[in-house]
């Protein structure tokens, strides 16, 4: 995963702006489903909390940012339990490997993705999310880590 995702760059980082799935560090639950207009937006809503010490628009923007060896959205890290700042903690190969598992074995073991859509569902999920799983929509992810793993790249 980490050779599909980031080509083993430990400060990759990706800004997604059209990434919805936020958090709200205050009640530690999802943030309120963005509008469209919000999701383009550079600034954040606001309503939008910051963790202390982080500024409301760049809590927005991080968390709509994948970082580091195995590229997790900040969104996903917070969900996750980091609460600390993103790009000096995400792109430290030994915490963002640690929040990309804690979100992998999510998947496969909270979900029981594993045993329901198999490793490849568990992929597809860490991906793009639970629907990507069930309902199949990027079956070429699981194929790239396949590759990746045994050395090969598929041809596209």
């Amino acid at each position: 995963m980490i050779t599909v995702e980031s080509g083993w760059d430990a400060t990759a980082c990706r800004l997604e702006p059209h990434y919805r799935y936020l958090w709200d560090v205050r009640s530690n639950a999802p943030f309120r489903r963005i509008t469209a207009a919000e999701s383009a937006s550079e600034t954040a809503p606001p309503d939008f909390p910051a963790p202390a010490g982080v500024g409301r628009h760049t809590e927005w923007q991080h968390q709509q940012t994948s970082f580091g060896l195995l590229q997790i959205m900040g969104a996903v890290a917070r969900e996750r339990g980091c609460t600390a700042p993103f790009l000096t903690t995400l792109c430290e190969p030994e915490i963002g490997l640690e929040y990309g598992c804690r979100h992998l074995a999510h998947y496969a073991f909270a979900c029981r993705y594993l045993e329901r859509f198999g490793w490849a569902g568990v992929c597809r999920a860490y991906n793009g999310g639970p629907y990507a799983a069930v309902h199949n929509t990027n079956p070429e992810y699981p194929q790239k880590v396949l590759a990746a793993l045994s050395g090969q790249w598929p041809q596209s």
